[in-house]
């Protein structure tokens, strides 16, 4: 069954947005950021040194450290739920694979995912020994698959010959989050929720918004999701939250420039995002606790 989501809600009460804090100054793009399961370090990819790489740094800004010394392109980082670890995809073979780099031992392991096509956007399930990701053999089209984290019982999850990526889980993973274009000609982007296993299906935002990159929150029982927008006669994507059944949506950002690739700290007290700041996209921090308008109420 698919749902449509209700209208609109600005909440009246958030009209300034909160206080931010830019935590990258870099001459390349920083982007894809996302905290470590104690809240204690960032994990980024950024391509100042001339191709894309990963680096980690102090929640701070303080400390960047590029984490591996390749030539290749190796992007779009997650965090394991409960190990030092992290998921990443790279081109180093030809193809866009999808790795594992453990920073205890520094071991970098290529998962073995039968499917000879490109893999992108992997992320952990919360029992961190399962993934999601989005495969492509064609460029317009992504089907979303889960497999083991030994490339083990792979299944495919989403499959409607159009574009469907950034899978995300919820911290209970019960329900699958992505974006896809399939009910807008390939034109916009929509935000899905699929239930693993009831399967039931709902469309969270609407096609005359290009509504991309949605993240979890991580809060048990919260079951809220941030991601970003752009609505009505915006020129540029904000960040914007709502709740798991597409309302009471909430602009978040009113930077008049980019916002985009949100996701949330362990405690949801805040958010990182990738905003187009000094002519590239670096990683800010967004404090809901401290709005801008002294009037404001921080967000719950």
């Amino acid at each position: 069954m698919l749902c449509v989501a209700s209208s609109f809600a600005q909440d009246e009460e958030i009209k300034d947005g909160f206080k931010e804090e830019q935590l990258t100054f870099s001459n390349g793009d920083s982007r894809y950021a996302s905290y470590n399961k104690e809240g204690t370090k960032i994990i980024f990819e950024s391509n100042r040194d001339g191709v894309w790489q990963i680096y980690v740094m102090n929640i701070d800004g303080s400390a960047q450290k590029r984490v591996m010394t390749t030539t290749s392109n190796d992007r779009r980082p997650k965090w394991h739920p409960s190990k030092n670890m992290i998921l990443f995809e790279s081109d180093r073979t030809g193809t866009n694979e999808i790795y594992t780099h453990d920073f205890d031992s520094g071991k970098v392991n290529q998962l073995p995912i039968k499917l000879s096509g490109n893999k992108y956007f992997g992320s952990f399930a919360p029992n961190g020994g399962e993934l999601m990701f989005s495969y492509s053999e064609r460029a317009d089209i992504f089907d979303i698959y889960a497999c083991s984290i030994k490339g083990k019982r792979l299944k495919k999850v989403v499959s409607n010959k159009f574009k469907n990526v950034y899978p995300n889980l919820t911290s209970r993973g019960d329900v699958l989050i992505y974006f896809s274009n399939k009910n807008t000609q390939g034109e916009s982007n929509i935000i899905y929720s699929q239930h693993l296993f009831t399967k039931d299906k709902n469309r969270l935002t609407y096609l005359k918004d290009e509504s991309t990159y949605p993240d979890w929150s991580n809060t048990n029982g919260s079951r809220r999701i941030v991601y970003s927008a752009q609505v009505d006669d915006m020129q540029h994507s904000e960040i914007f939250i709502m709740r798991d059944d597409g309302t009471h949506k909430i602009q978040i950002t009113y930077n008049d420039v980019e916002d985009i690739l949100p996701c949330w700290s362990p405690n949801d007290i805040n958010l990182l995002i990738s905003g187009f700041r000094q002519g590239n996209y670096q990683i800010c921090k967004v404090l809901l606790k401290e709005p801008l308008n002294p009037d404001q109420k921080p967000l719950d």
